[in-house]
């Protein structure tokens, strides 16, 4: 028994060695499978509403744009106060809205509006609900297993991320699109109940008795500091609009004028992009230590530009799948290299601050995601796709150039 714990102490999955992290674990896997079947539904449900390629990426924008405001607060409040009580109430708020919508669905209604209302409030919980893991993350398994940690954690939410968007692709094929984003509902519900398990005694950050937007510049004051940080960000911008962002356009890319692979197809298109994340997380899982971190972050994001080159070009399905799956894997890279630069380069008590100011590249994208529905718009999906890959790899190669820290820092 001795030796089989130890070998799990030392092995790929030593961080379910902790009972919080478990807790954590399940609670975000479950919410991430509801965020990729309402996704994936909201996105057809427009696509079917409207057929816009503007307004189905503004439904990708609108999901997102509440990280511009509530990121970097959101770092703060985890750092004040209970993190447990705030992903309790971001999950219940999900919950209710995604029953709202999907009760308005089965009636038929159409009001983009009021659709696009409800996916912003939901939207609002992905900046609390990655914060508020991050640090419990690092907090509960330490320094020495952040890596594993952080990369188990993107595992779960790709592995079952996948399964979310292709099972949602057939709910929505074989049942109706109300039934897809009442699932999305269960999915949160599940995720409260878990986190409410955690027996963390840091629930609360360090007594602070600041105020919040104090707490918000000293976090700014240290980023503003650092050319390594603002390099960081930069290129999370990148990544997050044109790397994640162009999933903003799969429906456009299944729809008949391109693939005409329907909501089935649009399911696997996700889902290979979950999948090659979590090809990614299992590699980064499996490593103790990793050297030069910051010429990691840059190398992804180049290779990633690369294969955006290349899907451009592509007119087979299933060649376009394959492609798509190597950005996903890539896309695990950049969030596993930015996280661990950010989280250790905090100052101890203000890891939600600065995780914080990251988390502000989730809504600052949709600016990428708008520019991608008005290039398609404007001169079709490919041409939209490979204007995509030269900013990725323009803006990647000036900050790798100019910023002197990135490239030589270690892990």
């Amino acid at each position: 028994m001795e030796s089989k714990l130890t070998l799990i102490q030392q092995g790929p999955f030593r961080s379910f060695v902790y009972r919080d992290y478990r807790f954590v674990w399940i609670a975000a896997t479950s919410s991430s499978i509801a965020n990729w079947m309402l996704k994936t539904a909201i996105a057809w449900l427009i696509l079917e509403i409207t057929h816009s390629p503007v307004l189905i990426t503004f439904a990708f924008a609108v999901f997102a744009i509440p990280s511009v405001v509530i990121g970097p607060f959101a770092g703060v409040w985890s750092d004040k106060y209970s993190r447990k009580k705030l992903l309790v109430f971001i999950w219940i708020v999900s919950s209710v809205c995604s029953i709202i919508l999907g009760l308005l669905v089965m009636a038929d209604f159409q009001g983009i509006w009021v659709i696009f209302l409800l996916t912003a409030l939901i939207g609002s919980s992905m900046p609390m609900v990655f914060i508020c893991s991050q640090t419990y993350i690092y907090d509960i398994v330490g320094p020495a297993n952040a890596l594993n940690g952080i990369s188990l954690w993107s595992l779960g939410l790709r592995l079952v991320g996948a399964g979310g968007a292709i099972i949602g692709g057939f709910i929505i094929e074989s049942a109706g699109t109300y039934l897809a984003i009442f699932v999305a509902a269960i999915g949160y519900g599940v995720a409260c109940i878990a986190i409410s398990a955690i027996r963390h005694v840091d629930a609360r950050g360090t007594p602070d008795d600041s105020s919040v937007f104090e707490n918000l510049k000293s976090g700014l004051n240290v980023i503003r500091g650092s050319g390594l940080l603002i390099g960081v960000v930069i290129l999370a911008i990148i990544a997050e609009a044109f790397g994640y962002g162009i999933s903003a356009i799969f429906p456009i890319l299944a729809d008949e004028g391109v693939f005409a692979v329907g909501a089935f197809g649009l399911g696997i298109m996700n889902g290979a992009f979950g999948v090659g994340g979590v090809l990614g997380s299992i590699i980064l899982a499996t490593l103790r230590n990793l050297e030069r971190l910051g010429a990691l972050l840059v190398m992804v994001l180049m290779i990633s530009g690369l294969l955006l080159l290349g899907l451009s070009l592509s007119t087979y399905f299933y060649l376009a799948i394959l492609i798509i799956g190597g950005i996903g894997l890539l896309m695990a890279g950049y969030d596993t290299f930015a996280i661990l630069i950010m989280q250790r380069s905090a100052p101890e008590g203000m890891r939600g601050r600065l995780t914080g100011v990251l988390v502000l590249t989730f809504g600052i994208a949709p600016a990428g995601h708008m520019a991608l529905g008005f290039m398609t718009a404007a001169l079709g999906p490919s041409l939209a796709i490979g204007t995509s890959a030269v900013i990725v790899i323009s803006v990647t190669l000036l900050v790798f150039i100019t910023i002197k820290k990135l490239r030589s820092l270690q892990s």
